[in-house]
Formats: structure tokens, sequence, C-alpha cells
């Protein structure tokens, strides 16, 4: 053994341990890409392959001519590109079952057996190549085997099947891996070099007389063969990254332009977000990273809501529906989402990625056209009835206050007191009804609306400090002009006061405020009463729905009916306990 020692060629050894390191890593690394990919598969699978069996084949071939036994001159060509397919042929079937199935055990035994196989093969046909017949030592055989296989056994755990050393968390461990592989190589090359030295002893003499610089001249021609073509193998891959990297940059420029987009890490704090994610939360790109969702909270989903979206999305499941945010101005907007979890290896969310769409204008018009359906319907009703229920109303109220003006019984006096009292309710559901069914035209001017506010507090100037009711009015401006019909839009003013006032019977505060939004004007009219349940809200605005005991369910529905015939809005929160806020929006003219 120390014999063929003192003749190997140092330079080509290292030159071999090289080529089978870069060899061995192209190879592993392509592999690893072949599990992440859609596109591509069966170009970097066979790429992969013949990378890394290229890689064992490598060191055998230049180390044989490091060892310069019997010349080259000797050399059967076709039986070493034999031993070059052997080592590829079983090199692809070793990775086949590892890219094509789970990660299981048994897939990882059969794998290193057949890439022990590969160093094998290309070992004896090498020899064999020669002309050299093969006899070899079974002790040293037997323990090279074990540890070449083990060896791989050891890289392919580390790459594929260890779930504490992911390769998507650990930049290192191709790289060690590859190293130990490119150790096996040159241990089944040194191990077999030294079960096969009693035969290779008596060609040691005869090499010593062959002229060598042929030989480096040749391995010079190997190495840039191998680098060329893992070069251009490595181009071609990069050119088709680079065009999966343009197409996920064309998606990502769509997704962007078209979607509000966030991302966040597995405790919901979020890590990106998209321009239109600043434009429409109105918070700068610097005030949402580090935070979560909860800054954009409007208080409209219960605790429930939001406790069983996470429930939903930390199971890896995909979670869709519809949520109402708060900008940072307090504006409020509703958003289609859509949250999709990234999974690890082990099934776990490690982020998320949200996908949301405005759909503020959508859910507006909606409710527009569900109240408008219902107006129909109402006016439909109202068309065909009212005639006919007003005619006996006078007939009845007339006879009623005849009969009431020759009774002395007091009790019975009262009787028809109650009865006028609900002809009189009827009649004004009536008129209601007429108002639906054929609304006035309305009849705009240029109006300021800060006097109509004031005069409308005015008329509840007693009852509010009767019960006890803080009133506090706030308006940005001493002048904000509206083209309105006042009279319709006082009514308005008037019913929305009435009700915040009959929800606080026990005293409380009122809190009426205006401000200029851009091209509108806000009225909000606050009460800290009992509030709305979330049943109710959803039913507010229908005809004969109410929460009163006496009220008839028409006088919001006609509200919203003038304020959309101003070219207005309204929008209302509510909690339990709390209060309710009625917000009203006008357009404004321009000064």
């Amino acid at each position: 053994m120390l014999q063929i020692l003192n003749i190997i060629n140092p330079m080509l050894i290292f030159v071999a341990i090289i080529l089978t390191f870069v060899c061995s890593y192209t190879g592993l690394d392509l592999f690893s890409l072949v599990r992440t990919s859609d596109r591509n598969r069966k170009f970097l699978f066979l790429g992969g392959t013949f990378s890394l069996g290229v890689g064992l084949w490598i060191m055998n071939f230049i180390g044989m001519l490091a060892v310069n036994i019997n010349g080259s001159s000797n050399y059967h060509v076709l039986i070493t590109i034999l031993s070059l397919l052997s080592g590829i042929i079983f090199t692809g079937i070793a990775f086949f079952g590892i890219i094509n199935k789970e990660y299981k055990t048994k897939q990882l035994w059969i794998s290193s057996f057949f890439l022990t196989a590969a160093v094998l093969s290309i070992h004896s046909t090498g020899l064999y190549a020669m002309n050299m017949s093969i006899q070899f030592n079974p002790v040293l055989f037997i323990i090279s085997i074990i540890l070449i296989f083990g060896s791989f056994v050891l890289s392919l755990w580390m790459l594929f099947f260890s779930k504490s050393l992911s390769p998507f968390n650990e930049i290192w461990i191709k790289p060690v891996s590859a190293v130990i592989i490119t150790a096996a190589i040159i241990e089944g090359y040194l191990l077999l070099l030294r079960t096969f030295s009693s035969v290779m002893g008596e060609y040691v003499s005869q090499a010593e007389s062959h002229p060598k610089s042929y030989i480096i001249y040749f391995v010079l021609f190997i190495t840039l063969l191998i680098l060329s073509g893992l070069i251009g193998s490595r181009t071609v891959i990069g050119k088709r990254l680079a065009d999966s990297d343009h197409y996920l940059r064309d998606i990502k420029f769509a997704l962007d332009q078209s979607s509000i987009v966030a991302f966040t890490d597995e405790k919901g704090i979020i890590t990106n977000v998209n321009d239109k994610f600043c434009e429409i939360s109105k918070y700068d790109r610097n005030e949402l990273i580090g935070r979560s969702h909860s800054l954009l909270n409007s208080g409209h989903h219960s605790k429930e809501f939001f406790r069983q979206l996470w429930t939903t999305i930390r199971q890896g499941k995909v979670w869709k529906g519809e949520i109402r945010n708060a900008a940072k101005d307090g504006t409020l907007y509703w958003v289609d989402t859509t949250i999709i979890p990234f999974l690890d290896e082990e099934g776990k969310p490690y982020q998320y990625l949200a996908i949301r769409n405005d759909i503020t204008e959508t859910k507006r018009t909606k409710e527009i056209l569900h109240r408008q359906d219902k107006l129909a319907a109402v006016g439909q009703l109202a068309a065909g009835v009212a005639h006919e229920i007003r005619n006996p109303l006078t007939s009845m109220k007339g006879y009623t206050e005849f009969l009431q003006m020759e009774e002395t019984n007091k009790e019975r006096l009262e009787y028809f007191d109650i009865i006028l009292d609900e002809i009189e309710r009827v009649n004004h559901i009536v008129e209601d009804f007429m108002l639906l069914a054929r609304p006035k035209s309305v009849e705009l001017k240029e109006k300021n609306l800060i006097p109509i506010l004031r005069n409308v507090l005015s008329l509840f100037e007693f009852e509010i400090r009767d019960k006890q009711i803080h009133l506090q009015f706030e308006c940005s401006d001493d002048s904000i002009l509206i083209e309105c019909d006042e009279y319709r839009l006082k009514q308005v003013f008037i019913n929305f006061v009435k009700n915040a006032i009959e929800a606080m019977p026990n005293g409380g505060r009122l809190i009426l405020n205006t401000f200029i939004n851009n091209e509108y004007v806000n009225i909000s009219i606050t009460d800290s009463g009992t509030g709305i349940t979330p049943e109710q809200l959803k039913k507010i605005g229908e005809p004969f729905f109410t929460t009163k005991e006496k009220g008839n369910g028409l006088g919001l529905m006609v509200s919203f009916q003038i304020i959309e015939n101003h070219g207005g809005r309204v929008n209302i929160e509510s909690e339990q306990n709390k209060g309710t806020t009625f917000t009203i929006e006008l357009p404004v003219i321009s000064e």
C-alpha cells in the first residue's frame, strides 16, 4: 500500500476531490429543487442524476490515473463509459424513490444501498477496464461497504429525512451533505484501493516506466468537460429560474394592483403589506409592520368571530369571509377576505397571507337596493289600501267624536279617548304609507347646515333638560353649505335625535358632531343609551320593524329614503349597554 501511495500524483487527487465535491453539491442542489418545483421536474431530476453520477465516477477514474497503473494505454474506453453509466443509473434509481414518494425510513436504506452499489460498480468496472483481474481482502471489503453505506445514510438523512435539520431553514445542510458524500467517495476509493492492493502491487513497478505528461492533459480535458457541463446546466437552470421569477413578479404585480395584501407571522404580527393596504387603512407601512390586525378592529365583529377565524387558519385551512375594519381616521370599510396559511414540513403554519378586496360600495349598494325593494313593496301596498283605509277611519273618527259629545259617563268618555287616540295612530301610519307610495319631489336649495341642526336641538331643549341628558354639540365650521330640502332634512334630524333621547330614559350623554370629510359632511348623532343588538341592527330600516313599544317601524325607513334622495347615506354603529351612533353623510357645496 505504501508503494502505491508513493507514486500517487497529489495534484490529480486534489483535482479529483474538488470535482467530486462540485458534482455532488450540484446534484444534491438539483434534487432539492425537484421536491419544491412544479415545473421542469424531469429536467432537474436528469441533471441531478448526471451530476452526482459523474461525481461518483470521477474520483475513481482520475484516482486510478493518479496511480498510473500500467499507463492509460491499456484502458478499454467502452468499459470506462460503462463504468460511468452504471454510476449514473444507480444514482437515478436511488433518488427516484426519494423525490416521488413520502420520506420513509425504508426509502433511506434503499437509496443508500443503491448509492453504495454505484461506488462498487464504478470501482470494479474501472479495474476491469485496466485489464486487471480482481482479488480482494474480504474483511477489508466488508468494512469498506459498511463505512460507505453509513456515510450515504447520514448524508441523505440530513438532507431529506431529518425534521430537525430542515433544508428549507438551514442553508448549511446541502454543503455539509455534499462534503459527507465526497468523503464517502474518497473513503470508498482509498479503502477499495487497499482492498485490491494485493493485485495492484504487481503493476506498480510497470507503472513507473510509462510517461505521465499526457495523463495530465487528459485529466485537464476531463476537468474542463465536466466544468463546462456543470456551468451549462446551471446556466439553463438559472434561465429557467429567472423565467419563473419573472412569472412570479408578474403575478405579484397583478395581485398588488388588484387586491389588498398582507403577510403575517404565525402569531399574526404583520411582516409586510402592499401599497393598497396602506391606501385603504390610511396607515404608513412603518405603522403597520410589527403590529397585529387588531389595529384595524372596528368593534363590529364579536370575539367569537375572530376566535373561529384563528381556529380555522391554525389548522392549516383557508378562511374566507367579510370583515369590517376601521381606518386610521375612523372611516369604516368592508373587505372580502381570504387568509391562506403557509405550512412547514410538520404541517404547522409559519406565516399567513391575507388577500382582501374592498367591498364597501358593493355592500352599500346592496343595502340600498334591498331597502328600495322593500320600499317598492310597501309603496304598492300603500297605493292599494291607504285610500280604502282612510275613508272608514274618517267615518269612525266623526261618529266617535259625536258620541263623545253626548256622553256624560266618565268611564265611557275614557274609552272614547282611547278609541280616538288609536284612530289617530292608524291615521299617522296611513300618512307614512302615502309618503312611501307617492314621495314628494325633493326641492333642493342651498342652505347652511349648522342653523338647521341648532333649530332641531332647540325643539328638544326642554325634554333634554327634563331627562337630565348632557348635550354636546360640536361643529368644525360655523358655515357648511349643502343643497337640501330643509323641511325634509329637518324631519330626519328630528327623528334621529328623538330616537337617541328615548334610548336614554334615565339620562345620559347626547353628542352631535359635524365635520367635513373630502366632498361630504358627516353628521353623527351619538347617545349613551341601551344600544341595539346585532340582530336588531340588521333589521333597522325595514318596514314595520321597531324597537319601541308604540313605534310603527316606518320612521327610519322614511328617513333613509330622504337622505338617499339628497345623494347621501346613513351608517349605524351600536354596542349594547354603551350606545348607538347614527352617521349621516351628505354632499357639501365646494366654496
